[in-house]
Parts: C-alpha cells; sequence; structure tokens
C-alpha cells in the first residue's frame, strides 16, 4: 500500500516594503533617541506620492539627518511641504562655527541629488551663515517631468 504524503507549501512573502514617508514618524524619532534635537514641520495638503517619489524623499530625509548628526551643531529642522506639482523637503542645521566646509562632496550628497534628478526633481545643498541646508523637490508621479 502506497502512502501518500501531505506537503505543505509556504510562501515567503517580504512584507517590508522599502520605507517612505508613511516612516517619518519612526526616522525622527531614531534620530532623537540618538541626541539629535529635530524639529519637524509640515505644510499643504499632503498628496499621495509615487512610489519612487515616496522612497526617494524618505532616502533623502534619512540621508540628511545623518549628516546633520555626524557633522551638525547637534539640531536640525525638517519642513515637508506640499504644493501643487511636487512635495519639498528642506532640512537645515547649524553647523560648529570652528568647522571649515569640506572641500569635498561625499557620496551622500551625490545619492542625494541623484534621487530627484532622477525623477523630474531637483536637490539643492548650501552652507551659509553658520547652517547647512537640503531642499529637495520631487515631483509626486516620481517620473521625469
Amino acid at each position: 500500500m502506497v502512502e501518500l504524503q501531505r506537503v505543505q507549501v509556504v510562501q515567503i512573502v517580504d512584507h517590508h516594503a522599502p520605507p517612505g514617508l508613511a516612516s517619518v514618524d519612526a526616522l525622527l524619532a531614531s534620530h532623537r533617541a540618538a541626541g539629535l534635537a529635530v524639529t519637524f514641520a509640515t505644510s499643504g495638503a499632503p498628496r499621495p506620492l509615487g512610489a519612487a517619489a515616496d522612497q526617494a524623499a524618505y532616502r533623502i530625509l534619512q540621508e540628511a539627518l545623518t549628516n546633520a548628526a555626524r557633522h551638525g551643531a547637534g539640531s536640525a529642522c525638517v519642513d515637508l511641504a506640499f504644493s501643487d506639482a511636487a512635495v519639498e523637503l528642506t532640512v537645515s542645521n547649524p553647523v560648529p562655527a570652528d568647522g571649515a566646509p569640506r572641500s569635498r562632496v561625499g557620496h551622500g550628497l551625490i545619492g542625494m541629488r541623484e534621487r530627484p534628478t532622477l525623477l523630474g526633481g531637483s536637490l539643492d545643498v548650501e552652507r551659509a551663515n553658520g547652517s547647512f541646508r537640503v531642499r529637495a523637490r520631487i515631483p509626486y508621479g516620481g517620473h521625469r517631468a
């Protein structure tokens, strides 16, 4: 007599989608717990972002906060603005008075600039008057304009 064996097929599904702006509270909390004083403000009516745009905004914020923690003077201000055509993200932080600007751009800034540019947006960085500012503009659809 032949015995039939029941085989159970288990499908493994990764339910952890890449992070987006829905995870911003956790990102801010982790930087605050690490000692960075972070303020956060939003303006405009939130609109849905395409997946690529959502991930780009999150990754730019993540990198800007990491840079503020590493190279800044202990605090950062985050502003997330929803305009008619794009989400605009600004992260500014004070820099130490005795800290000279780095003569070489790191890979973090290059990567931050590539993300919105590939989506038809832009990224500007500026160091002036004792602060460093990253400003990104990412179109909602997350595709080339």
